[in-house]
Formats: structure tokens, C-alpha cells, sequence
């Protein structure tokens, strides 16, 4: 398997440096040929649209001049002031002249005045009513300046063809700076469809369209004139960008591209020419350059591939033999070596690994030897052959197979753990695998017999030059016997012997810590004395008293169960922590409970003694009543002393002039 490896290897780099650079260059090449042949496409397009569309130019330039002769005509600026002319019949007869000699695209003259009321109209001879289309393009229109408007419907103005026109205000002389209204030349689009239709080029593949500027383009796809819907052709038929010749835009939606300009014959206008051709046209020019290169390529390929075969297998088959050696070797066959007979660079390796080989053998037998004489359990795990290792002694104390080892995430003893110290190894054998150090803890194991003892985990990670794990060595040591009596100890210094609550040191770092972990949020003490317990004592013997205590701390043990922990402060002095946010609440009802609870009385078949016990209750709150837990405890001891001196047998929350109150009376 390893050998099929290299020889991929070797394959791939021959294809890197071989194959690739030839890709590399087809590629460029290809897209250069492609970049070549849209500058030809599009510089060709360019000229014949620039050429063919100077014929339409040219009959735009003619309509402009034919308004710019009447709107400086005096008997026009004449018409358009005061609605009369000297000789009607000599301007009918100019227009007349026009219209028969165009190509039947002029259809009518009108001339309005400034405030676009028609005084003649050649077609119909009215001199009534408004101009009606286009008039709010052309009302602001400068003195001199001609428009060429956008393409309307004809039918609603009366003609039997879509229309423009051509406006011109009229002046009384070329000098002159006044205009009483505007010379109007209406116009077929029959001409210009003719002139777009007669524009085709590369063997009709590719055509001149006209737009107006305003959604309207005569002759695309060879049509008449018709509206543009297509958001990519508005961008280029509808562009509003003043330079005379655009950068080409692909539109590929309708499978062409164009390049166009504007035109020159009509000054301010929004008309345009379009060259439109085909989008693969340039695509096309390349085909046989392309497949040319595609098998230039292919042979390149093919001789690369038989080259790197050659070299893999010149350099694999001498190592073949040694590979399967060491897979013998991994089996179990210890006493195979290597055996290349000839004299290289294999041969030198194959003599350091049978020394080294040698060397792992002895030193295996050590290591079991030496975990066989060991009281101590051994483990280890190898990362680089995921493979675990546990002494003999390991396998007889647990129920646990090394082969189901997980070596990636480090899991392994704490399927054989409690719940609890099963999530604290895993967190440790994260940080062992993570700062490549060493560890010890402390956990608790489940044996074979099913007993729950405690055992000490002592691990070290072993890296490889660059710093990553290979292995982990650790050492199971049972301390079971140690560990309860240390336990024992720290139990019995923690506590009160006779209550069995926390005694006062303890309970203090209990509550600090408590106030520490939940910082803002609210917890409650209660300062608890019992009353006139001098007198129980004296009455009915010490032996009484000691019962009566142990049966007020078991009265305490019921109110803090699962919320909070209770002290024995000394002789009889109690102290309570509530946690609960509930509780804290009725803090009141929990205290008169208690306070009920007491009184209703201890009772004694073996000394045949009944008491009602009386108590005073003191409460303070962190972090309203002090920012530690010795404040606290010493406010709830304060407010205890208020109860004492107001009646006994009652609860009081302490309040800031109790403090008051106590320094006057030690005053007093």
C-alpha cells in the first residue's frame, strides 16, 4: 500500500511540472485568441455600423434642414405671432414641394405659437386647437436649437404610420434673438425602416438598428419599429451617456452582442445607431485554432504520463522488498530482516533498520518484565499506531478491553469511572494532549468486583522533534485505603460533632464562597439562639440538653435541604444559608415555621421529659446587609439581639438602626 502511495506521488509531481505548465500555456493562448478575435468582431462592427449608419444620418440632416429654412422664414415668425399671413398659398405650395419630393415620409407641417396652439396645420388647414403630441419637449426649447423628437403611435394623431418630427423655433432673421413660436415637420418612420433593413452585414448575420432614445428601436432582429422590454437591451438602446462611440456591452439574453454610437446629423437628440451581431460570431473564427491546440495538447499530456510511469517504476520496485519485510515484521515476525543485496542508498537503510529493529525488541521485553514485577498498573498509547498497551495486573483488576480505545479524543479509563470524575478526566487528558506535559489526579474507578475505589492517574505525553504527541505512558496506583482516610479527617474537622451541621469556621467559608458564586444575586442567613437554654440544662441535666440540640439541628436539616446549608456556632447558637430564591422570599413564613416547629415541643420517652422550645431569629441579607460573609452573619446576630430584647420567641430582619440602637445602649 505504501508503495502505491510514492508511485502516486511520483505521478502527480510529473503531472505538476509537466502537464500543468502545458495547460497553463493552452489556456492563456486560448483566451488570447478569443480576446483577438471580439477586438477584430467589434472594431469591424464598429466601422460598418458607423458607415451604414451615416445614410440614416444623412436623412435626419435633411429634415433638419428643411425646418431650419422655414424658421427663419419672416412670414412664418409672421404666422406663428399673429396667426395671419400675407401669401397662404405660396406656403402651401413650399410645404407641397417638400412632401412630394421626399420619399412619402414627410407627412404634414405644422406651425404653433408659444403657447402651442396650432395657426396652421399644412394636413388638415386647421388653425384651431393645441399641437397634439410632443409639445412639452419642445416649449422650453432655446432660440436656434432643433429637436428631434421620439417615435409616437400614429394612429392616435392621424396617420397610418408611426411618426416623428423635427422642431424648430421660428426667428425673423438668423440674427434675430426673438421666436413667436416653433416650425413642426412631421415625419413617417417608413424611410428610416427602409434605410435599417437595407444595413445588413457579414452575410446577414449582423444588422443596424435605430433607437430613439425613449424605448422605440426601428430594425431589430430585421422588425419594424417596436418597444424595448428587456432591462439588458434599455441598457444599451436607452443609455444617456454623451460620448459619441460607447464601449461594446453583451446583451447576451437575445444571443447577441453590438457596439454603437450616436449621431451627428441632428444636434440634440437621443437617436443612436446600433451594430448588432451575433454573440458566437467571434467564438466561431477560433474553432479549428482551438481543436489544433486541443491535440497538441493531449499528445503533450499522453507522453508526460508515460514518462512519469517509467521513472515511478524505476525507483519503486527496489524498495518493494523492504515493504514487505516490515509488513511481516508488523505481524509478528520478529525474526525477519532486511535483505537488499545491492550496494545503495536502500541497502544502508535497510542495515540501520534491522540495528534499530534489534534495539525495539529488547526493549519491549524490558518494559513488560519490568510492569509484570509492579504493584503498579501500567498503560500506554501509541497515536502513531493507535494501538493501547495495559500491564496483565490492569486487565485482572477492570472490566475494560484496550481495543476498544479511543486514542484520538483521549478516552479510555473513564468508561471504567463515576459519572462525575469521568468528565474531570476527560478535561485533564484534553489539557495532558494540549500543553504536551505531564499529569496526576485523582479519580474514582469501578473494579470487576463492582466496588467504587480510589485510584491516582499519573501520565506523561511524549513528543516527536516538532513538538506532537506520540504517546502517553501512564501509572494506575490504587490509594483507595489513603484517600477515605484523608476524607474521614477533613469530614470530622468540618463539622460539629453533636449537631452534625458545619461548625463555625466552616460554615463561614462556605457562605463567603456561596456570596462569591452567585456575586449580585440575593442570599438569605439566619442567626438562630435558643431560648433560656441555660435553664434546660440546669433543669434536666446536660445529657437533656444535648438531645434538645441535636433535635433543633434536625429541625434546621429539613428547612435547608437542597437549598442552602446550616452551622452550630457554639453552645446554643444555629446559622442557616438560604440559596433558594423562593424561600428567600418567604423568608418571614419560613422562620415562624420553624419558630412553630420549635415550640411545638421536644419529647423524651426515655427520660419522660416534654419541652417547648423557644427560639429568637435574627435575618440579614447579602449583599443588602453586608459585602461578605462575616458582615452578614454579624448583622443577622444583631437583629437576633433585637428579638432578644423585645420578647424572645419571635423574628426580626435587620435594619441599620439596630446597630444604632445596641452602640447607645452600651453607651448607656
Amino acid at each position: 500500500m505504501q508503495s502505491l502511495k510514492i508511485k502516486a506521488i511520483l505521478r502527480y509531481l510529473a503531472l505538476i511540472f509537466t502537464i500543468v505548465p502545458v495547460l497553463i500555456v493552452g489556456i492563456i493562448g486560448f483566451f488570447s485568441m478569443i480576446g483577438f478575435a471580439n477586438s477584430t468582431v467589434e472594431q469591424y462592427a464598429k466601422s460598418i455600423g458607423s458607415a451604414q449608419g451615416s445614410v440614416v444620418d444623412q436623412a435626419l440632416g435633411q429634415y433638419e434642414r428643411d425646418v431650419f429654412a422655414y424658421s427663419i422664414n419672416n412670414e412664418i415668425y409672421n404666422l406663428a405671432a399673429t396667426g395671419t399671413i400675407t401669401d397662404m398659398t405660396m406656403l402651401t405650395d413650399s410645404f407641397n414641394g417638400i412632401i412630394n419630393r421626399s420619399e412619402n415620409d414627410v407627412l404634414n407641417f405644422v406651425v404653433v405659437d408659444k403657447a402651442g396652439s396650432i395657426v396652421y396645420d399644412h394636413k388638415s388647414k386647421q388653425s384651431k386647437g393645441s399641437f397634439f403630441f410632443g409639445y412639452e419637449e419642445i416649449k422650453n426649447l432655446s432660440l436656434g436649437q432643433t429637436y428631434l423628437s421620439a417615435i409616437y403611435g400614429g394612429a392616435e394623431q392621424g396617420y397610418d404610420t408611426d411618426v416623428f418630427f423635427v422642431a424648430r423655433s421660428t426667428q425673423e432673421d438668423i440674427i434675430s434673438s426673438n421666436s413667436n413660436g416653433y416650425v413642426i415637420e412631421v415625419i413617417s418612420t417608413s424611410r428610416i425602416t427602409n434605410l435599417v433593413q437595407n444595413t445588413k452585414y457579414d452575410g446577414g448575420n449582423g444588422y443596424i438598428a435605430v433607437t430613439d432614445g425613449k424605448g422605440t428601436v426601428i430594425g431589430y432582429n430585421g422588425s419594424a419599429s417596436q418597444k424595448i422590454d428587456s432591462t439588458d437591451l434599455k441598457s444599451i438602446f436607452l443609455s444617456t451617456e454623451k460620448n459619441s462611440e460607447n464601449t461594446p456591452i453583451d446583451y447576451s439574453t437575445a444571443g447577441k452582442v453590438g457596439c454603437y454610437g450616436r449621431f451627428t446629423g441632428v444636434s440634440g437628440t437621443n437617436w443612436k445607431w446600433v451594430a448588432v451581431f451575433p454573440a458566437g460570431t467571434a467564438t466561431s473564427q477560433i474553432i479549428v485554432p482551438a481543436i489544433i491546440s486541443i491535440v497538441v495538447m493531449l499528445v503533450l499530456a499522453a507522453l508526460c504520463v508515460l514518462m512519469g510511469l517509467k521513472i515511478t517504476t524505476s525507483i519503486v520496485t527496489p524498495i518493494n522488498t523492504m515493504i514487505d519485510n516490515m509488513r511481516e515484521i508488523k505481524e509478528g515476525d520478529r525474526e525477519k530482516r532486511f535483505e537488499i543485496n545491492t550496494k545503495n542508498e536502500l541497502h544502508e537503510m535497510a542495515v540501520l533498520f534491522n540495528g534499530l529493529l534489534d534495539e525495539v525488541c529488547m526493549s519491549e521485553e524490558l518494559h513488560k518484565t519490568i510492569s509484570d514485577i509492579s504493584d503498579n498498573m501500567l498503560f500506554e498509547w501509541d497515536f502513531a499506531k493507535e494501538y493501547m498497551y495495559v500491564s496483565d495486573n490492569f486487565t485482572e483488576r477492570f472490566d475494560i478491553n484496550p481495543s476498544e480505545a479511543q486514542l484520538a479524543n483521549g478516552k479510555f479509563l473513564d468508561k471504567i469511572m463515576t459519572e462525575e470524575y469521568a468528565e474531570q478526566y476527560k478535561r485533564d487528558i484534553s489539557t495532558l494532549l494540549k500543553n504536551r506535559n505531564g499529569h496526576s489526579g485523582e479519580y474514582q474507578m469501578l473494579t470487576k468486583a463492582g466496588t467504587v475505589v480510589w485510584f491516582t492517574v499519573r501520565a506523561q505525553c511524549i513528543t516527536d522533534r516538532l513538538g506532537e504527541p506520540l504517546r502517553v505512558i501512564g501509572v494506575v496506583t490504587d490509594i483507595d485505603n489513603e484517600k477515605k482516610l484523608e476524607l474521614q479527617l477533613s469530614e470530622r474537622a468540618s463539622y460539629d460533632f453533636l449537631s452534625q451541621l458545619y461548625n463555625r469556621s466552616t460554615f463561614e467559608k462556605e457562605l463567603q464562597s456561596e456570596i462569591e458564586r452567585n456575586a449580585h444575586a440575593k442570599v438569605g442567613v439566619l442567626f438562630i439562639d435558643v431560648d433560656d437554654f441555660k435553664f434546660i440544662n440546669d433543669r434536666f441535666g446536660h445529657s437533656v440538653g444535648d438531645e434538645v440540640i441535636k433535635y433543633v439541628s434536625g429541625c434546621i436539616k429539613q428547612r435547608v435541604k437542597g437549598s442552602g446549608f446550616a452551622g452550630r456556632f457554639g453552645g446554643d447558637e444555629f446559622v442557616l444559608c438560604i440559596t433558594d430564591p423562593g424561600q428567600i422570599q418567604d423568608i418571614e413564613s419560613l422562620s415562624l415555621d420553624l419558630i412553630d416547629e420549635l415550640y411545638s415541643g421536644y419529647h423524651s420517652e426515655l427520660a419522660n421529659v416534654s419541652i417547648n422550645i423557644k427560639a429568637s431569629i435574627g435575618i440579614a441579607f447579602s449583599p443588602e446587609h453586608g459585602e461578605n460573609g462575616k458582615q452578614v452573619v454579624a448583622a443577622a446576630d444583631e437583629a437576633m439581639y433585637f428579638v432578644k430584647k423585645n420578647g424572645k420567641a419571635n423574628y426580626h430582619i435587620y435594619q441599620p438602626e439596630d446597630s444604632q440602637m445596641e452602640g447607645l445602649q452600651h453607651t448607656l
